[in-house]
């Protein structure tokens, strides 16, 4: 089900008896679609902090096999990936006041949401790579390239995530 359909549907009887009200149900829709933003961001946060969790074992594993030399590179990983995390969760929810100039219409929240969402199907790549990661790690020999790799698909992330601004102000293809 749309995560906005849904999030309508489980209003409560107040909220569905004062929308007749002028001006009431849009602002409404407006905040029931950056809660729902958040929600997906946040499921998205979560999502990230486990991929660091596994990393932060991995590093663990290398230090206990003599890998020295590659913890400081898995520990970029993290924080990168952290950075990305925090990123998506503290992000702009699509708040724009009531005076301001830039109006956020329910098409761009819409698209916002859309967007946080195929961001999170971006994760099936930063998976395969920390796979890549993992199974260098073991056979003990490609760590550097697997390490590059995993860097590059954070940066990538990253880059993703920048283009979200444009989509907020309505600028985005």
């Amino acid at each position: 089900m749309d995560p906005i359909e849904q999030a309508k549907s489980e209003r409560g009887l107040i909220e569905k008896g004062v929308s007749w009200i002028p001006g009431y149900k849009g602002y409404k829709e407006k905040e029931m679609r950056r809660a729902v933003d958040k929600q997906v961001r946040d499921a998205l946060a979560k999502k990230l902090d486990a991929r660091a969790r596994k990393l932060t074992k991995l590093q663990q594993q290398l230090l206990a096999s003599g890998g020295l030399l590659w913890i400081d590179d898995i520990e970029k990983l993290v924080a990168r990936l952290r950075l990305v995390r925090d990123r998506i969760k503290t992000a702009s929810y699509g708040y724009a006041p009531f005076f301001d100039v830039t109006k956020v219409k329910e098409d761009d929240l819409d698209r916002m949401i859309q967007f946080d969402q195929e961001l999170g199907e971006q994760l099936g790549a930063v998976d395969a790579a920390f796979t890549g990661l993992d199974a260098a790690v073991k056979a003990n020999e490609g760590i550097g390239e697997a390490i590059e790799a995993a860097d590059e698909t954070l940066v990538a992330l990253g880059e993703t995530f920048n283009r979200r601004e444009a989509i907020i102000k309505g600028t985005a293809e």
